[in-house]
């Protein structure tokens, strides 16, 4: 093989990396309670014990459980599942499109993770412990607890539990920085997004 055109990152990744034909589909039947809407879900052909902790610290409204290992989120109105042994659950899927498309970005969170931990070696426990003992009260201490209703809600505190939902962003206060939220919601930061 010819290195020279290979950056040290490729090499390295030969072979780690996923691709789109790394996840199946499993199930992908109407909805008996919504026709218009299919339940899905999907195989990935990985372990993903050693990714989810880096996905939980990147995903802003995650939660990480333990025996067994699942990684939840909700973007938009999908609730996601990413279970420990490639387990993939959506919910709220329009059609075949939307579940292409689906795969094709958790493929693609799923390899920014990994590219991640091979650049950035740290020790995340203390991270992910932090980020799981985190509550709308303990966000609520960052804000002035002014109630400006700038944010478009009555009080700082109902902010913060939106923010901690998923429901609404960190960049609707002007009293915090949304560097001091983003950094106690989501202290990595993939630079991934899916809807």
């Amino acid at each position: 093989m010819n290195y020279k055109n290979h950056s040290l990152t490729d090499l390295l990744l030969q072979g780690i990396i996923l691709e789109k034909t790394d996840i199946t589909d499993i199930d992908t039947s109407p909805r008996i309670a919504d026709p218009e809407r299919i339940k899905y879900m999907a195989k990935i052909k990985r372990t993903l014990t050693d990714i989810q902790p880096t996905l939980f610290l990147s995903l802003p409204n995650s939660r990480l459980t333990k025996s067994p290992q699942i990684l939840s989120f909700t973007v938009k109105q999908h609730n996601f599942m990413l279970g420990e042994k490639g387990d993939l659950a959506v919910t709220f899927v329009r059609d075949k499109d939307e579940v292409n498309y689906i795969n094709m970005k958790i493929i693609e969170l799923i390899n920014k993770r990994i590219k991640y931990n091979i650049t950035n070696k740290i020790n995340l426990e203390p991270l992910v412990e932090k980020k799981k003992k985190l509550t709308a009260m303990k966000l609520y201490e960052l804000f002035p607890k002014t109630n400006c209703k700038e944010c478009g809600e009555e009080t700082c505190f109902n902010y913060t539990a939106r923010i901690m939902s998923g429901e609404k962003g960190f960049d609707f206060c002007p009293c915090v920085e949304v560097s001091l939220i983003k950094k106690q919601i989501s202290p990595i930061d993939l630079d991934w997004k899916i809807f």
